[in-house]
């Protein structure tokens, strides 16, 4: 295959995700085709299949990128070295900001992915794992430590996870600004972890 070749392989395939993600916006992924992709891509169906050998295969992709797309944007926005309930700030802000980018799509992924059966378990299972490596990163600074909090554990990384995902996916069907989860989301992970310190200061408020 030729470079040339390859790089409009690349352009079609990502036109035909950026459709999908239009079209769920707009649709909703059950009442998406992929008459409709491939309509708003402005390709063939046949272009269609030479990527992706269905719907649901498109649908994954997209939401495999959009999460390492997310994931990236909160890895980026903590500042290691400020103090820890500012990092945890920063996370849920960016995680936030991110996902107001294409809302549609998020809850699609909360709502929509676990009916696909065993292609959203796997799915479903590589996002625990990409932000349980997150949650670590981030519990692993010299500030974090400093505070007598221990890196999070799996356990507590999937909680902290699965209840920021509710809270963004009730605020999203209630109608209310996604920006709203921002202060509970921080309160609560912070409160989390706070009951997580082995430092002696704490051992003695309590």
């Amino acid at each position: 295959m030729t470079t040339a070749h390859a790089d409009t392989a690349s352009q079609v395939r990502s036109r035909l995700m950026s459709a999908m993600v239009e079209c769920i916006a707009e649709l909703g992924y059950r009442a998406t085709t992929v008459a409709d992709v491939v309509r708003v891509a402005r390709v063939s169906r046949r272009s269609f299949y030479e990527h992706f050998s269905d719907k649901t295969a498109c649908f994954i992709a997209v939401l495999r990128e959009a999460n390492q797309e997310i994931i990236d944007s909160v890895d980026a926005a903590v500042d290691p070295s400020a103090p820890w309930t500012e990092q945890v700030r920063s996370a849920v802000t960016a995680y936030v900001r991110a996902n107001e980018t294409h809302p549609g799509l998020t809850l699609s992924w909360i709502r929509e992915l676990p009916a696909l059966g065993d292609s959203a378990r796997a799915v479903k299972a590589e996002g625990i794992e990409a932000w349980t490596r997150l949650f670590e990163r981030i519990t692993s600074t010299p500030q974090v430590a400093a505070a007598g909090i221990p890196q999070i554990t799996r356990p507590t990384a999937i909680i902290v996870w699965g209840g920021i995902r509710e809270l963004t996916a009730n605020a999203m069907e209630s109608g209310a600004p996604l920006s709203s989860i921002i202060e509970p989301a921080t309160q609560a992970c912070v409160a989390l972890l706070s009951g997580t310190r082995t430092d002696s200061s704490a051992q003695q408020a309590t």
